[in-house]
């Protein structure tokens, strides 16, 4: 899947807990989206620290980060770096429930394509695919996508403050390092 679907799987996680546990108010659910969206791309850090020309490296694409050992490793670095350095007022139950659904939607819209993702690696590593569709194209964006875009933003309308969005669309430098 591209980057903008990752995103908007992210977030669309994240905007479901905030309105499933209607407790989230103003402030309070823009870390929430921040980290769905986080998770939601996290394993794409491959991308950025592999090498995809080598095929034997522990950074390949589809590699360690598609994984459910990642996934935990990710879960110790959250609990380790919000004890000691952040501090504000998200439990960190809800904040590990919506990076771990949002890391779980990449793999699992991941596996849709033909590559397949090695979630049980270093056990196995086999690919789990679908081979519905190739990333980047009509289907991926018409099937997935706009239709996951048209839940997001339902769910931000209904369940989101308004103050949150605002703090989120206003901050430029947020908007181009992810977008």
């Amino acid at each position: 899947m591209t980057r903008i679907t990752h995103i908007i799987a992210g977030l669309t996680v994240a905007a479901a807990y905030i309105g499933s546990s209607g407790n989230h108010t103003y402030f309070n659910a823009a870390p929430l989206l921040l980290t769905g969206m986080v998770g939601g791309v996290l394993p794409d850090i491959d991308l950025v620290l592999g090498d995809s020309r080598k095929k034997n490296t522990i950074w390949k694409h589809r590699g360690i980060a598609h994984t459910l050992l990642f996934l935990v490793i990710c879960i110790f670095g959250i609990i380790y770096f919000k004890e000691k350095f952040i501090h504000y007022n998200i439990s960190l139950k809800s904040e590990i429930t919506v990076f771990a659904l949002a890391f779980l939607s990449h793999l699992f819209l991941d596996s849709f394509n033909m590559i397949g993702v090695p979630f049980l690696y270093p056990i196995t590593k086999k690919g789990f695919c679908l081979h519905l569709f190739r990333v980047g194209t009509i289907q991926e964006y018409g099937l997935v996508t706009l239709p996951m875009l048209a839940v997001l933003i339902i769910l931000v309308l209904n369940f989101v403050p308004k103050e949150d969005i605002y703090a989120l669309t206003h901050n430029q430098y947020f908007i181009r390092k992810f977008l």
